[in-house]
């Protein structure tokens, strides 16, 4: 899956059919079209900016920064990118190792002399790509506001044991980038904040983006908020000092553009760096960064979460296009997102090809009957504790899903490609695997979840695998 999901339980719904929409004769007017429909459909607030070859295409805002005085959306309103941060800490690093300051493959003991003998096989690489096993932190001891250092948050992390062996596992963890700001600032000699202002911001003119330590005092700055029945909330503040590294910095849809356009252009890094950082490692992670090719071409993303803001940066090379989806909204303990997630994959597939076909627009591929029909069948969840089972039929040229048991109607299916689905009335895409007999997956985008399927002869057993090697991605946990 292209975004990281953890797993959950898919309920489905009969899907609305689509209103069949004119052609849309330019590439800003679809993207506009795009995020309006995820506005009024799912309540989506937030800054939408797209750029190829080194020009945007465009960059509109939705609702507003502030909600009590209606201060509009601009390029330069800042946001809180939460884990959008990974990548520029992984870029520190790359540069002081550049500098022979360190190197990737050295052991996190260099930098923590007094870590336990369990983490004396853990490189500074393990940590650069989650595989060092280390048991993250509670995320959610951050807005109490009783800790103010990253030390007071990895308190206690160092007795507990590791929960794999280093290299063995991807298992997505804070704590990770949390300690690799500390190893910059042994490194460097200065704090971590200070460095990434002389070596990135500073260079790159990136004056929107710096370290939030105290969001109430920054200029042109976005409030978050969380959705309620009575409309949207603001969430409380915080500072984020206390996951520097890994989550704390803040920025604007112009400076992310002219991040990643510098970064993946070679302005940042050499050659060398740069091809270590986005080299995927397991379950496609690369340095701070994911690495996907769900849906034709490579795609280079990563997804950021604070409480009151969700953010998407997505780097094509085959088409040189940068997406940026900044949102100030996003459901009680990170949960939702509402349209966000949703409205960056359609920007993903616009920019890898201008065909695509979006969920947005109502429209759909044309699929032949019998690959339609060798889709269908009995599915069960691979989760091992109280698995769920949907039923695909066949009808009339089209394919429906339903819950087992369910006494709703089923859902038309509506394709994508000749194996991606969506549903209309929610936020939920369908993909069937060729390479893997009978192996379904599908994502939810508003709940930013995910489950795989397999699908189940009548005694219940799954089919077996025809022959492919490939092995079916396990879900992950949203950064």
């Amino acid at each position: 899956m292209r975004h990281i999901l953890s797993a959950l339980a898919i309920s489905i719904a009969l899907a609305v059919p689509p209103a069949q929409a004119e052609a849309v004769p330019t590439l800003a007017a679809r993207i506009n079209r795009a995020a309006t429909f995820y506005q009024n459909r799912d309540g989506f607030m937030g800054m939408v900016a797209v750029a190829r070859d080194r020009q945007i295409i465009f960059q509109s805002g939705y609702g507003y920064a502030n909600l009590a005085s209606h201060t509009p959306f601009t390029p330069d309103t800042r946001f809180r990118i939460g884990s959008l941060t990974k990548q520029f800490t992984a870029t520190a690093i790359l540069l002081l190792q550049q500098d022979g300051k360190l190197k990737t493959s050295d052991p996190i003991s260099r930098f923590y002399p007094n870590s336990p003998a369990a983490w004396s096989s853990i490189t500074l690489r393990n940590l650069l790509t989650h595989t060092s096993g280390i048991p993250d932190i509670d995320f959610g001891l951050v807005s109490k506001n009783s800790l103010h250092t990253p030390e007071d948050l990895m308190k206690g992390i160092p007795e507990k044991p590791l929960e794999f062996q280093p290299g063995t596992k991807a298992e997505y963890a804070n704590i990770n980038f949390m300690l690799l700001g500390r190893v910059i600032e042994h490194a460097s000699g200065e704090p971590y904040c200070r460095f990434l202002q002389e070596r990135i911001f500073t260079p790159l003119h990136l004056t929107e983006t710096g370290c939030d330590t105290n969001s109430n005092q920054a200029p042109q700055r976005a409030l978050g908020y969380r959705p309620s029945a009575q409309g949207p909330v603001a969430v409380e503040d915080y500072a984020l000092s206390t996951i520097a590294g890994a989550g704390n910095l803040y920025s604007s849809t112009g400076d992310l553009i002219r991040w990643t356009e510098a970064l993946h252009g070679g302005k940042v890094l050499s050659s060398a760096s740069l091809t270590e950082m986005t080299a995927a490692f397991l379950d496609g992670y690369a340095y701070g960064l994911e690495t996907d090719t769900q849906y034709g071409a490579l795609d280079i993303s990563h997804n950021g979460v604070v409480d009151g803001f969700f953010s998407c940066l997505d780097y094509i090379p085959r088409t040189k296009a940068t997406v940026v989806v900044l949102s100030n909204l996003l459901g009680e303990g990170n949960h939702t997102t509402p349209g966000t997630l949703a409205l960056d994959t359609e920007l993903v597939r616009l920019s890898i090809s201008d065909d695509a076909i979006l969920p947005s627009e109502g429209k759909e591929a044309n699929v032949p009957e019998n690959t339609l029909r060798a889709y269908t069948g009995r599915y069960r969840s691979t989760a091992t504790e109280h698995p769920q089972f949907l039923v695909v039929t066949y009808t009339d040229g089209h394919l429906y899903v339903q819950n087992e048991g369910a006494m709703n109607e089923s859902a038309r299916m509506y394709a994508e490609t000749q194996s991606k689905f969506y549903l209309t009335n929610q936020e939920i895409e369908l993909t069937f695997d060729p390479l893997i007999a009978g192996s379904l997956e599908i994502a939810d985008f508003t709940a930013t979840s995910g489950a795989m399927f397999m699908r189940v002869l009548e005694s219940g057993t799954p089919i077996p695998d025809r022959g492919s090697s490939k092995d079916a991605a396990p879900t992950r946990s949203l950064p």
